[in-house]
């Protein structure tokens, strides 16, 4: 009777995989053949070097067009569902655990008010709280955007360096104690030249945590001169 009743919704009310648009099964927004390719994209936590960030940073992949097409797809479409398949697909990476220790601590980076009405989620706050319960660490959405500040990726190189000056701050009524010596691990979807972890690490820092780390899902690594 269930499998009837999905035939005949599928009927009427036709699911398309939201990245590569081909008809897929009820209710599903992505179809295997893409599910397979972004699981095959995704690496065990590898490290980032040609940011600008002064602590450790690491990716889960290689920012190329398909993954710039499902992360584009979830912050504009946008698609919580296709957020909670790459999410599922991160959590596969079981190395994560062997990085990420249970006295860390996630910080999302935060996103203004105003943006967060218009899509109705952040995805890095997603990826944090799903990685902390993976992970059994420790989840705190500690930074707010007290600014309203245009897109990186709508910037230039130029722009980006200020775009975010005092943008970031710690949420009101923290616990500092709670962060004092721990490692805080900075979540994200995309890094591109640092800039946005480097300004929320000089907030967090304040709270003198151990150590401060970032971790994305995504990252857009430059490309190395050709020496002849």
């Amino acid at each position: 009777m269930l499998s009837f009743i999905k035939n005949l919704l599928s009927i009427f009310l036709p699911f398309r995989c939201h990245v590569c648009k081909s008809a897929t099964e009820f209710g599903q927004v992505i179809c295997p053949g893409c599910r397979g390719r972004l699981s095959q994209i995704l690496l065990p936590p590898l490290p980032v070097s040609d940011i600008r960030c002064d602590f450790a940073v690491f990716t889960l992949s290689r920012y190329d067009s398909f993954v710039s097409d499902i992360i584009r797809i979830i912050k504009y479409r946008p698609s919580f569902r296709l957020l909670k398949v790459l999410t599922e697909e991160c959590l596969h990476q079981g190395s994560l655990r062997s990085l990420i220790k249970p006295e860390d601590v996630l910080v999302p980076v935060p996103m203004h008010l105003e943006r967060l009405t218009t899509r109705g989620f952040n995805q890095a706050e997603y990826l944090a709280e799903k990685l902390a319960g993976h992970c059994r660490c420790h989840f705190s959405p500690a930074l707010i955007r007290s600014r309203h500040t245009r897109p990186q990726a709508d910037c230039d190189e130029t722009e980006r360096l200020t775009n975010l000056d005092r943008a970031f701050q710690l949420a009101p009524g923290l616990n500092r104690s709670a962060f004092y010596k721990r490692k805080i691990w900075l979540i994200d979807d995309v890094a591109t030249t640092g800039t946005t972890m480097l300004k929320c690490a000089e907030e967090l820092k304040t709270l003198l945590p151990a150590e401060v780390s970032g971790l994305t899902v995504s990252h857009s690594f430059r490309r190395s001169a050709r020496t002849i």
